[in-house]
């Protein structure tokens, strides 16, 4: 492929001759910016990096990696933002930077590997390790952040919001929303844990709308039992708020569905709230709290864990609170 950038593509010549012909190529180049694929010694993934027409006067960026099934993994994740940090730490304007960053990643990596916490490890052991790590990643995003303009690096190691963790997300230096999670539908985790709103509204650089909608689908993925609007040119998710006894009105369409059966909204009864209901006493059957699926005892006591993990009373349907019971039920009573 022709490389529009001179120096770009004198510098991958050299690097194949370094780290093995195909290592890295470039899967698109115009005027404005080259894609380039680096693929390293023992990982099964290309990163893939953006490098503008100005390059070497600007850094080149880190897009990800060429593997979808690779880019939703943790370790992989982390290691594309380790790249991207390598890479403003080492850049100089004007001279090119792409061999002296692979070679920081290689050492950054290495580091990191030999503090890799292990399963017959003592909390001690862990916490050194933990510690050892983090120490590592707050050197790297410190060099990153004063290379990339601040020019002032007491001013950025006195800042306690680049006291960096090991993560693929709160240690990177230049945290950016994927808005790629909307397509994916995969959740933003940190250490973990989802990254809150709060998180996300301060320091994602989301406008209001997309903020709105980011909040609606996270309420949509931990909602136990969602409801969607059942017209056929809408089949929006409707927020447990917008619920109105036996109707819910849509949210987006406006339109109203029965919520015993979670269809289109009809007149009179529904029949399947009456059949079901009547099966339900007849089988003394009872409803999770939580998620609102059936749950059926056949034997044992009324100590019950519903598939999503709730745990109530099934003869008086309370939820247990902290593993405790919230009534006085008694275990093994009879049921009514």
């Amino acid at each position: 492929m022709l490389i529009h950038n001179p120096s770009l593509a004198d510098e991958i010549y050299a690097l194949n001759a370094i780290y093995g012909e195909g290592s890295m190529s470039a899967t698109f180049s115009d005027a404005n910016h080259t894609t380039v694929s680096v693929k390293l010694p023992g990982f099964n993934y290309s990163f893939l990096l953006r490098v503008f027409d100005d390059y070497p006067q600007s850094s080149p960026q880190v897009l990800g990696v060429d593997s979808l099934a690779e880019s939703r993994k943790q370790e992989v994740q982390q290691n594309a933002v380790y790249l991207g940090a390598c890479v403003p730490a080492v850049h100089y304007p004007g001279t090119v930077c792409l061999y002296d960053a692979i070679e920081e990643f290689n050492t950054v990596h290495k580091a990191l590997q030999a503090h890799i916490q292990q399963p017959g490890d003592t909390e001690e052991d862990s916490q050194r390790k933990s510690a050892q790590r983090a120490a590592i990643l707050r050197r790297l995003a410190v060099r990153a952040k004063v290379k990339a303009g601040t020019g002032r690096q007491e001013s950025v190691t006195a800042d306690p919001s680049f006291d960096v963790v090991d993560c693929a997300v709160c240690m990177d230096p230049f945290f950016r929303v994927d808005l790629n999670m909307f397509k994916t539908r995969q959740e933003l985790k940190c250490c973990g844990q989802s990254v809150p709103l709060k998180t996300l509204r301060e320091v994602g650089g989301l406008d209001a709308e997309l903020l709105d909608a980011l909040g609606l689908w996270l309420q949509e993925l931990h909602t136990a039992n969602p409801i969607y609007c059942p017209w056929e040119d809408c089949l929006a998710y409707i927020p447990g708020a917008s619920g109105m006894g036996d109707y819910a009105k849509c949210h987006v369409c406006k339109k109203r569905m029965c919520m015993a059966s979670r269809g289109k909204e009809h007149g009179g009864i529904c029949k399947r709230d009456k059949k079901l209901q009547a099966l339900v006493r007849k089988e003394k059957w009872k409803f999770c709290p939580w998620c609102g699926h059936l749950v059926e005892k056949r034997a044992g006591c009324n100590h019950m864990t519903c598939i999503c993990a709730t745990e109530f009373c099934y003869r008086c349907g309370k939820v247990w609170a902290g593993g405790q019971p919230d009534c006085d039920c008694g275990l093994f009573q009879r049921l009514d």
